[in-house]
């Protein structure tokens, strides 16, 4: 048996390869060196004419073997022989500089062997070597690999090369952000700088941030094993569950810019998760195929989150839908809003509409309270069933609005979304299971769709999100004169028509759908067919 050889991979970029000799084999062990990297000089009597663009273009120059004198050989980083060519010769030449050489058939006088090789467009390279024995089977064992690997395998491995310079950028910029801290005129004023970065306080905001919503205190929410009450808004109470149960969140606000603004500000801060571990919150652009970071963050096992507008969910629509077939858990926190033409803040349920046939599992909520709670059920959902969750929130419609919120400590969120996911469910089951455990760790109660009003009502409003908390906030005046109840859709997929049917009193004679958006409503369309086949 040959004795086993090392297996490496060469970069010859910018530097000089020399072939020996003519014809097919001449012409393929330019090519090697050619595809990586390196130029060639070739020492020959007749060159190839498969090499000839290289040739004009100045990556081959030929020599002929005339020219060659043994000191030439130490000028380049590897040497390759051809058949034919005077290999014992140029081998030694070789050997005496300490430049690795391949004589094409002579194992003996070669240091290296070349392998059959596939090299894919992301920069995947796959090769197979017998190490001498039986070279035509390596190239079949080949082939058959190449023709086993997923069709979708090379564009991930581009995303995660994106996702990974994303991640290095991110660190050298925390990097600079706590050597900053670290920095200071005196050991006392060093003190009182790490302290005030360990332990920041409401309203504080970082150096490097512009003024912004109130950060909720993170330091007493690590060490706390019981809720909190911080005084915060809708953004910043999905942000802070976002924060502490990933290891990565993107940003995608479309054209508006103030979303994520507290989970960018945590990631300069060096703020850690409810595991323990950094935060990256990363600005992403908003464009066609959004999300395939966040898809290479997944395939490298990282948690991840997402905040955007709802204007950026039908950019992502697409890659929702790949990752809900493949069964990948995010969740995209969803502000229910965009800007109009005159760059205006509006709320906008439309683009939520966009993600319904993605197969994600879509919840709602209508407050600053309610953004914190389905936030965690929708992170414990995304964990239990393995798929995306879209969780809207009320976004500009209470985007000023600041109110005491009941948070949930780190240990309190790592632990109800293990005891969630401790089972694999699918995506009803797991949103039921959610909800139900919530409840015994926070005492809040919630369902997925949620009556209120008159148990004998005639007429009932059936909304989603900030609608149906404008409903239920009018719903005591409106009793006062006809019996009147409302229906809050607090999942609007899964959908099940049956149970929309069951939560309505057998009373009612009419339903009425508070549309959100301009254009085609989906909870029009998911009631109306209720209402058809019941």
């Amino acid at each position: 048996m040959p004795t086993p050889s090392l297996i490496v991979g060469l970069r010859l970029g910018g530097k000089k390869a020399a072939v020996f000799g003519d014809g097919p084999i001449a012409a393929s062990r330019a090519v090697f060196a050619l595809d990586a990297g390196a130029d060639v000089v070739l020492y020959t009597a007749n060159v190839p004419e498969s090499l000839a663009k290289w040739t004009d273009s100045g990556r081959v120059t030929a020599v002929p073997v005339a020219k060659y004198g043994s000191s030439d050989i130490s000028q380049f980083s590897v040497v390759f022989v051809a058949a034919g060519a005077n290999g014992a010769e140029i081998a030694r030449d070789a050997h005496v500089a300490g430049v690795p050489v391949n004589v094409a058939g002579d194992g003996e006088l070669s240091d290296f062997t070349l392998m059959p090789t596939y090299r894919g467009a992301s920069g995947l390279q796959i090769a197979v070597t017998t190490n001498g024995v039986a070279p035509r089977a390596a190239s079949r064992l080949l082939r058959e690999i190449v023709d086993k690997l997923p069709s979708d395998l090379e564009p991930q491995l581009v995303q995660v090369e994106q996702l990974a310079q994303v991640a290095r950028t991110a660190e050298l910029e925390r990097a600079k952000v706590l050597a900053s801290m670290e920095v200071s005129q005196s050991d006392n004023e060093v003190s009182q700088s790490a302290t005030a970065a360990d332990t920041p306080t409401l309203g504080s905001a970082p150096s490097s941030v512009a003024e912004g919503p109130e950060y909720l205190d993170l330091a007493t929410l690590r060490t706390s094993a019981t809720q909190v009450a911080q005084d915060t808004d809708v953004a910043t109470a999905s942000a802070y569950v976002a924060h502490a149960l990933s290891d990565l969140c993107f940003v995608y606000a479309a054209r508006e810019q103030t979303l994520g603004a507290a989970a960018l500000a945590w990631t300069r801060r060096a703020e850690k998760n409810a595991y323990g571990e950094w935060v990256s919150a990363l600005r992403m652009e908003t464009r066609l195929g959004a999300g395939h970071a966040a898809w290479g963050a997944l395939a490298s096992g990282s948690r991840v989150a997402a905040i955007a507008s709802s204007e950026s969910l039908p950019y992502m629509a697409p890659v929702l839908a790949q990752l809900a077939a493949r069964r990948q858990p995010i969740v995209v926190h969803a502000a229910a809003q965009s800007l109009d033409d005159a760059s205006c803040v509006r709320s906008d349920v439309a683009g939520v509409f966009a993600s319904l046939h993605s197969r994600a599992v879509v919840l709602a909520s209508a407050s600053a309270q309610e953004a914190h709670d389905v936030a965690a059920v929708a992170h414990a959902v995304a964990a239990a069933a393995q798929v995306p969750v879209v969780h809207v929130t009320s976004g500009a419609f209470d985007a000023d609005d600041t109110n005491s919120v009941h948070v949930l400590s780190h240990s309190q969120l790592a632990a109800f979304v293990a005891d969630v996911a401790a089972t694999q469910l699918e995506p009803a089951e797991a949103v039921q299971r959610a909800l139900s455990l919530f409840h015994a760790v926070s005492g809040r109660t919630y369902r997925m769709l949620e009556y209120s009003g008159s148990s004998d009502a005639e007429t009932v409003f059936v909304a989603l999100g900030a609608a149906a908390a404008s409903a239920q906030a009018a719903l005591p005046s409106i009793m006062q004169e006809s019996r009147t109840g409302v229906l809050n859709v607090r999942a609007l997929r899964p959908w099940d028509h049956a149970e929309l049917v069951r939560s309505l009193p057998a009373s009612v004679r009419r339903v009425v759908v508070l549309s959100a958006t301009n254009g085609a409503d989906a909870l029009l369309a998911d009631v109306s067919v209720a209402a058809l086949i019941s």
